[in-house]
């Protein structure tokens, strides 16, 4: 390979490859829409996780208000994403009055950022070097594959944060480091793993300046100049979420890291670790059974070839950061040692990295191509095309039959959160009176649909930071909620309520519990404990 930093051509060619790969995303994403495995269209209608109504719940109050609010006029510390719910919010305001369903809002803008996916990927591909036939099949491999084409219709910042990555990459890779500055920093305030994404990225041109070395200085003016730009819009962007944090929650970073985070795994868990891995590699296609073996070789093929470059910091960013964000997850959120299920609410602090992986995988494979076609003798001539149709065809089959299972999953995981979630806070805002503080513990549909004048405690702390980390019963004897909205659960708290109403998914998939209860509080619990 090359130097990645040369230009590369940019033809009609390049464009056409480009928008198949748009065009095939599409289509992945109709099949997913139009999936009625649930038996009816919640596919459609619906979004598959509560936290995107948690979204919607910020984005609409700063669309309407201009505030991050959760209940109506009280800032809270509950959104992971704010660049996000900016995004989302101007959706909101602009198509909302043309009526588009908040649900749509949402899918609508994870479906645009998830089309200019496998875009940048045959861009980066492209930025280090391969062929506009490597490029394309790593182009096309991000677009079948099923995990993103989920993602791309989940209305989930997912999408986004991938978008971001690989952008950065390919503005690193082009030398235009103010932009790729600027767009690090946007990913940090996306997601969490954004900033450990921030550093590596930002790293590369630092460090490929600094051995560039011919004076003896603490710092040179390239170096601070390059520290400047890549690094400034991080600081600023992830200083001002983390003050705003800060002035709610009293500390730097948003509920939900205290709610998720586990504590008790230390700096180095095997176990977690090995849990994390297992879950991935078999909920990616290309790594599924077989094709774990072969795609990791071409990673250690790529890996291998990285000395011959002329410049190889592209590309050893590539390979850093997926091991590095493996560990940064084993370290944050317990999976457990096998990790099944491996839900979406696991998968997306992940997915974001396959399209890193299939880069990495398809270079290797390249790399290994031009090695072989540089030997005469007649067994490689005959048996290498041989093992090529049979990994092709393993890859095809991994991808039809996971691409199967997940729309069957997508379409359920949305019928669960429509026919619990949704449903429920439509029967609480029609049948709880006004102005009732009510307890909950799925806080996204419920408060998006509840009366304004209703109040909705979170009870797990996401979204009510005087909430995190708190027993049940402690909380119900300090807030006094008159309802609650929780899922069954054996626990001496329940013969304190009166059951008012329940639902139940078909087949439960992604919510937290089979049954969610409408509870009146006829008493409260003792606290502390007799």
């Amino acid at each position: 390979m090359k130097s990645e930093t040369e230009s590369v051509p940019w033809t009609r060619t390049d464009w056409a490859v480009a928008l198949a790969g748009v065009a095939v995303a599409l289509a992945m994403a109709a099949v997913y829409l139009s999936s009625r495995a649930s038996g009816a269209n919640w596919a459609m209608v619906g979004v598959p996780l509560d936290d995107a109504w948690i979204h919607l719940v910020y984005a609409r109050n700063l669309a309407e208000y201009g505030h991050f609010w959760y209940n109506p006029g009280v800032a809270e510390a509950g959104l992971s994403s704010p660049f996000w719910v900016v995004l989302l919010a101007a959706v909101y305001k602009v198509f909302t009055p043309l009526g588009l369903s908040p649900q749509w809002c949402a899918k609508g803008l994870a479906l645009a950022c998830a089309l200019g996916v496998p875009v940048l990927t045959y861009l980066v591909a492209r930025a280090v070097r391969l062929g506009r036939g490597w490029a394309g099949a790593a182009m096309f491999l991000l677009a079948l594959d099923p995990n993103l084409a989920y993602g791309s219709v989940a209305g989930m910042e997912v999408p986004l944060l991938t978008l971001l990555t690989l952008l950065a990459l390919y503005l690193v890779a082009r030398q235009r480091y103010l932009g790729a500055g600027i767009v690090l920093g946007l990913g940090v305030v996306t997601r969490g793993e954004g900033v450990v994404t921030a550093l590596l990225i930002g790293a590369i041109p630092v460090v490929g300046e600094y051995l560039k070395r011919r004076t003896l200085a603490v710092v040179t003016r390239p170096e601070l100049k390059l520290v400047v730009m890549l690094f400034l819009p991080s600081l600023l962007l992830g200083g001002a979420w983390a003050l705003y944090n800060h002035s709610i929650n009293g500390t730097f970073l948003p509920n939900t890291y205290y709610i998720k985070h586990n504590f008790a795994l230390g700096l180095f868990n095997w176990t977690n670790l090995l849990g994390a891995l297992g879950g991935f590699v078999r909920h990616v296609a290309l790594f599924r059974g077989p094709l774990l073996l072969v795609s990791s070789g071409l990673i250690a093929a790529f890996a291998y070839s990285l000395p011959r470059h002329k410049e190889p910091s592209l590309g050893l960013g590539l390979l850093l950061i997926p091991l590095t964000q493996f560990y940064a997850f084993s370290i944050n959120i317990k999976v457990g040692a096998l990790a099944w299920p491996w839900t979406y609410c696991t998968r997306r602090y992940l997915d974001y990295l396959i399209p890193l992986l299939v880069i990495l995988i398809v270079a290797g494979a390249s790399y290994l191509w031009a090695q072989l076609s540089r030997l005469k003798h007649r067994a490689v001539l005959l048996v290498t095309p041989l093992i090529v149709l049979v990994v092709v065809g393993l890859s095809g089959w991994s991808l039809i039959g996971l691409n199967r299972l997940y729309a069957e999953w997508y379409s359920w995981d949305n019928e669960n959160i429509e026919v619990v979630d949704v449903a429920m806070a439509r029967w609480a805002a029609e049948n709880l009176p006004p102005g009732a503080t009510i307890a909950v513990t799925d806080a996204g549909a419920i408060r998006f649909l509840a009366r304004p004048d209703q109040v909705v405690l979170d009870f797990v702390g996401l979204n009510n930071h005087d909430c995190m980390g708190r027993p049940c019963a402690e909380l119900l004897h300090e807030f006094r909620p008159q309802y609650a909205l929780f899922f069954r659960y054996r626990d001496p708290l329940w013969d304190y309520f009166e059951t008012l109403h329940s639902l139940s998914p078909k087949r439960l998939t992604i919510l937290g519990g089979g049954e969610l209860v409408a509870l009146r509080i006829r008493d409260y619990p003792p606290w502390p404990p007799e």
